[in-house]
């Protein structure tokens, strides 16, 4: 028989065997190997998973193919690797490369980590339009300089648009620091070349 005193001490509770000898002697015996059970289920428990966080450094280019349409590139390394792929386009380095930030188990990020840097090698491969994906690219435009690239109208991006056969979306609600997130849509080349026009066209003096 067994028996629970309600009373503890130091967060213990009191428990009396009563019977005979042998089955006292076994009772024991079994309460040892639930509570040392439970003592390693519980250290189970506490035990945080090992996590790490990865610095990789990209081209402002292909931070476009890296995120995917609607961020669908982004939600496929996650979900292929159990990682999390944050990609700021804004921080650069000394370089001009842009930061993405893996977190996760060691292996998961080691393995995001080489389908990043496939996608670059694949970017840094493709040296003409022909047969170029349409990827995009987000730049950041002091909003005070927005009225140049967009003209009266729009008609300053239309006409970007047409010249470098690109799609340019101005996110007025997406403002940081003063500047607006522009994306700009189309293969490699051409979104380069209006990255570059957009920042000469920024850079022209106001006309008095």
């Amino acid at each position: 028989k067994i028996d629970k005193k309600s009373e503890a001490k130091d967060g213990k509770v009191q428990v009396v065997i009563s019977g005979s000898k042998d089955q006292c002697s076994a009772a024991q015996d079994e309460i040892s190997a639930i509570i040392a059970q439970s003592r390693d289920q519980g250290g189970q428990e506490r035990q945080a998973p090992e996590r790490n966080n990865v610095s990789v450094w990209v081209p402002e280019s292909a931070c476009g193919m890296i995120i995917g349409k609607s961020g669908s590139k982004v939600a496929e390394i996650e979900a292929r690797t159990g990682t999390r792929v944050d990609v700021h386009s804004k921080e650069r380095n000394a370089d001009g490369l842009c930061l993405v930030t893996l977190s996760g188990h060691p292996d998961a990020c080691a393995d995001a980590r080489a389908i990043i840097e496939d996608i670059v090698a694949a970017e840094n491969d493709d040296d003409g339009d022909e047969g170029q994906e349409r990827g995009s690219m987000d730049i950041w435009v002091d909003t005070g300089s927005l009225g140049k690239i967009i003209g009266r109208g729009g008609s300053k991006i239309r006409e970007m648009e047409r010249k470098h056969r690109v799609k340019i979306d101005v996110k007025k609600d997406e403002v940081e620091g003063g500047e607006t997130k522009v994306v700009l849509i189309g293969t490699r080349n051409d979104v380069l070349d209006t990255r570059d026009f957009i920042y000469q066209v920024i850079d022209e003096p106001d006309n008095l």
